[in-house]
């Protein structure tokens, strides 16, 4: 029914309360360039370590989005993310991964349960749900580059070049939702292909100015 109302399906997407954030593919694409962007800056002989560590926040984010679905069946959700995260984790510590950055998927949990909390009271295309959700993810990066034995300056050197731009693509895809006219769903996955693409080449460049800082 969405979709043969196609004028009207950006106004219902905006004005939905409850979001599953596990849902959103835009959420799914940048925490997994988030983690492919800490790997590649990990430092000598970290990056199966650091890309354990960075799948570790794949389970963070499966067990905060079942608090979004809280009232419903949340429980499965919850357990199966803390499992993920806690086998990753360990994983990637018996790989020799350097045990700060456990410290950042604690971190990552507060933007992340913030997101939530703003997106079931003012719309998960609300300004404070975005920020604080790509926020969260976006800590993956540094966590990843951190296990894999990168200096915590140019981890959060990664973090403070991939957040504002992925807040950024995020807004500019909210935008265009809300003005556009004649949504369906080839125009939808265009969009989607089209904001993975820019956040795929951003991360590139992050990284590689990681690299070149940490000469």
């Amino acid at each position: 029914m969405v979709l043969r109302d196609h004028g009207r399906m950006p106004a219902s997407l905006l004005r939905r309360r409850s979001p599953d954030p596990a849902r959103q593919h835009g959420a799914w694409v940048y925490l997994f360039v988030s983690i492919l962007a800490g790997v590649l800056s990990a430092r000598g002989q970290g990056t199966i370590a650091a890309l354990f560590a960075g799948l570790s926040f794949v389970g963070v984010f499966v067990l905060t989005s079942a608090l979004a679905v809280w009232p419903k069946p949340w429980r499965l959700r919850f357990v199966s993310g803390a499992a993920f995260a806690v086998a990753s984790a360990g994983a990637g510590l018996l790989l020799g991964a350097d045990p700060m950055f456990l410290v950042y998927s604690m971190v990552a949990c507060f933007p992340i349960a913030a997101s939530v909390w703003f997106a079931m009271r003012q719309g998960f295309q609300s300004a404070p749900a975005l920020v604080f959700g790509v926020m969260g993810l976006a800590v993956a990066a540094p966590a990843a580059a951190c296990a894999g034995g990168t200096s915590p300056k140019f981890g959060f050197l990664l973090l403070a070049l991939l957040a504002p731009f992925f807040a950024w693509r995020t807004w500019h895809a909210r935008v265009a939702l809300r003005e556009g006219e004649g949504w369906d769903r080839a125009k939808l996955k265009r969009l989607g292909l089209m904001e993975a693409l820019y956040a795929a080449s951003w991360t590139v460049v992050s990284v590689g100015v990681v690299h070149l800082l940490a000469r």
